[in-house]
């Protein structure tokens, strides 16, 4: 048991400090956008909805922060050699990088699902607002934008009812387009991942897996539409929205109580999360390119039993030699 301790202690440590994070990402974005009076409108269109699809969206960010690290191979080569910064225990955690590569993708995946699915019903209910809640407040609020200086918080701004506005939004809107593209990039990336498809068609894998390329792209961009919208601080201070939600027929510019309230969209966020790892990643893809290139001399071959040959081979630069049978 003692030995199980020392051997897997740290990997342990390590799961549980990553699932710790995820579980406290969800929690608090959802308790931003479910609880407080900045989202208070936005939560009388989309529900709880709301609150379920920016939670899972910081998990995302965060998840893939981490995604690319673990397969940026001479980061990790670099770090394993150093004795400085690595002992022999975080070393095995570095070995198993791939293990945590997986990890963090099914994460990635489970969120991802939650996230379109919250959207779906966010999606339905903002279409609905802006046709059919004639006379409540979702109408109101959806109408707002319509006039001059105001600003609006339902990002529908077609009277289209679903199914067909459902899909306007899809593939009319920058959010719903590149959400799309990068769900059906995961999609094949994940179902191309899977053991039986490794073994007998590697380069399927291996191409597909290159859609990351594109993932990343999408989910940059994702967030620049803004189509998450919240009251503003200054429409708050004169505008207090558990007050005033009753008294949405009164809302105007002559009502000194309940003037009409200002919505901004949220600013994007995903690139302060990814930029870093994507600039690492393509440092790493540059060395891989510019050692491919490097001369390989074969130093050495030796003949074994049973007819396996042993290839012991050199790489210009490389005080350490390759071997092979």
């Amino acid at each position: 048991m003692s030995n199980w301790i020392v051997n897997e202690g740290l990997s342990i440590v390590v799961i549980l400090v990553w699932l710790g994070l995820n579980g406290f990402l969800f929690v608090w974005f959802y308790l931003v956008y479910d609880v407080g009076p900045t989202f208070y409108y936005s939560r009388e269109i989309y529900g709880h909805a709301l609150a379920w699809a920016r939670a899972p969206a910081a998990c995302l960010n965060f998840n893939c922060m981490l995604i690319l690290l673990p397969v940026c191979r001479n980061l990790l080569s670099f770090l394993r050699g150093s004795s400085v910064c690595c002992g022999r225990s975080i070393r095995r955690q570095l070995d198993r990088n791939l293990t945590f590569h997986k990890l963090v993708a099914w994460m990635i995946a489970l969120h991802t699902a939650i996230h379109t699915v919250a959207h779906l019903f966010n999606v339905e209910r903002c279409v609905d607002a802006r046709v059919e809640a004639n006379g409540t407040i979702q109408e109101a609020l959806s109408k707002l934008g319509d006039g001059l200086n105001e600003s609006y918080l339902n990002f529908v701004r077609s009277k289209v009812p679903n199914p067909i506005g459902g899909l306007n939004v899809a593939f009319t809107f920058l959010a719903g387009l590149s959400g799309v593209v990068i769900t059906l990039a995961l999609i094949l990336i994940i179902t191309s991942s899977t053991k039986t498809i490794r073994r007998s068609y590697f380069e399927v894998f291996w191409y597909t897996h290159h859609l990351f390329v594109i993932f990343f792209i999408g989910l940059v961009i994702h967030g620049f539409g803004r189509i998450v919208r919240g009251q503003t601080r200054d429409s708050l201070q004169v505008h207090d929205p558990i007050i005033c939600a009753g008294n949405f027929t009164t809302w105007g510019p002559n009502n000194t109580l309940c003037p009409t309230p200002q919505f901004a969209g949220n600013p994007p966020m995903t690139w302060k999360w990814v930029v870093a790892p994507m600039i690492l990643y393509v440092f790493e893809r540059l060395i891989r390119f510019w050692r491919s290139h490097q001369k390989v001399v074969i130093t050495k071959v030796v003949t074994h039993p049973f007819k396996t040959i042993e290839l012991q081979m050199k790489k210009k630069g490389s005080r350490s030699e390759e071997h092979t049978t």
